[in-house]
């Protein structure tokens, strides 16, 4: 019986503790922290960067033929061409004040189309029949 108790109590203890960590939230504070599609292409940039130097130090050590280093760098360096050219036409074909309203509207729509549960109050996504705060019906 102690046994049971114990284990109910660690397991009640283990999911308050764990239970922030997978809640989602569709709050306008997550939502402004998605990143755009600008912030996703800085990401790829940075990493191909990175592969293309821990390629030099590879080569360097011996561990690639000046075949395969050089055919390996120049396809990374085209890619990276390529990322970098997408950030300057997102950069150049709008003035980052448009940027930024265009989605600061982008967002403000997917949270304006989400449904709010008429019991608790908590925003939902569009597709959600129940609740994920409270599990009151939404439809």
């Amino acid at each position: 019986m102690i046994y049971l108790f114990s284990g109910l109590l660690s397991g009640g203890i283990l999911t308050a503790i764990c239970w922030p960590l997978f809640a989602k939230h569709d709050s306008l504070e997550s939502t402004i922290l998605e990143e755009t599609q600008w912030d996703l292409l800085q990401r790829k940039k940075d990493v191909i960067l990175g592969n293309i130097q821990d390629l030099d130090f590879e080569y360097k050590c011996g561990k690639l033929s000046e075949e395969d280093y050089k055919l390996s760098r120049e396809e990374m360096v085209a890619e990276v061409a390529l990322v970098l050219d997408r950030i300057d036409g997102i950069e150049s074909s709008q003035d980052l004040d448009a940027l930024i309203r265009t989605e600061v509207s982008a967002r403000k729509e997917r949270v304006a189309g989400s449904r709010v549960c008429s019991s608790c109050g908590q925003r939902n996504s569009p597709q959600n029949k129940f609740c994920a705060d409270c599990g009151t019906n939404l439809e």
